[in-house]
């Protein structure tokens, strides 16, 4: 087992989402990967063998408290990790995870690796917290939520998108956390991702990431989320999806600046899809 350290999303030098990568992981126990993670204190990718004869790779993923289902700034990382040590030699890799099979595609450019991962299809939950729930957890006033509706959004795990007036007031959010994830847990969803839209750049948006009991109180950066918030932007026509590309800046407050880029599409059945794409840095 090697493990080797690297950073995804970062906007500037301390920035990005930090993730420690486990190659060779096919010998470890969920509980011993669990143990990995917490000693780590932050999300781990572990690579191990396929036992679909269609995929390259199992990638799984590991908060303190937990296994995820899907992670994009680990499977970033994963893919970066696997193409530095030239492991893989094509553009595209179909990886198994728990949410399902994931297709990556390889950009490479004058030495630079971009990851782009493509997203499972959207779900969109029926019911939703109100806005003076949110208030409540979030610790602001109703005032300071927009008009937009709150919605949880899955693109594989789900996130509750909360449109917010001010920048000011996202950065100043201060949650009380045991309330949050029990509210999380009330509508079945992994965590809060707040956001703003800029008012001087064209589909670029400010978020902060609230996951629900992972062990840590706020994201860096948050692939799963930024891809539920472009669907959330398309469907509230807050983008055009013949437009430009999405751009969400995230970990200003915690001082780990961070950027999410998020590909919009429509499918051959008419049906909105993304992906999201990022580079990860090994340190």
């Amino acid at each position: 087992m090697s493990i080797v350290e690297t950073t995804v999303f970062a906007l500037t030098k301390n920035g990005g989402n930090p993730c420690p990568v486990v190659l060779n992981a096919d010998d470890l126990s969920a509980q011993q990967m669990k143990s990995i993670a917490k000693a780590q204190g932050v999300e781990i990718g572990f690579i191990t063998a396929s036992e679909h004869d269609d995929c390259d790779f199992q990638f799984r993923y590991f908060v303190p408290n937990n296994e995820m289902e899907m992670c994009v700034h680990a499977t970033i990382a994963c893919a970066t990790v696997l193409v530095q040590q030239h492991k893989v030699h094509k553009n595209k890799l179909l990886i198994e995870t728990l949410a399902g099979k994931i297709l990556l595609v390889i950009h490479k450019n004058n030495g630079r690796i971009m990851v782009e991962v493509e997203q499972l299809l959207p779900k969109i939950a029926t019911v939703n917290p109100t806005k003076a729930e949110v208030a409540n957890v979030l610790n602001i006033n109703i005032e300071d939520i927009d008009d937009f509706p709150i919605k949880s959004i899955s693109t594989s795990r789900y996130k509750t998108l909360v449109k917010l007036k001010s920048n000011d007031v996202l950065q100043a959010l201060c949650p009380d956390f045991e309330k949050l994830w029990k509210l999380c847990d009330q509508y079945q969803s992994t965590g809060f991702y707040p956001f703003t839209q800029s008012t001087h750049k064209k589909n670029t948006f400010s978020a902060r990431q609230f996951p629900n009991s992972t062990g840590y109180n706020e994201d860096p950066a948050t692939g799963v989320a930024a891809s539920a918030l472009g669907i959330y932007l398309e469907l509230f026509d807050l983008v055009n999806i013949q437009g430009d590309n999405i751009y969400i800046t995230q970990g200003e407050a915690i001082k780990r600046h961070s950027e999410i880029m998020v590909k919009s599409r429509i499918t051959e059945s008419n049906t909105l899809q993304n992906s999201v794409l990022g580079e990860a840095v090994i340190l």
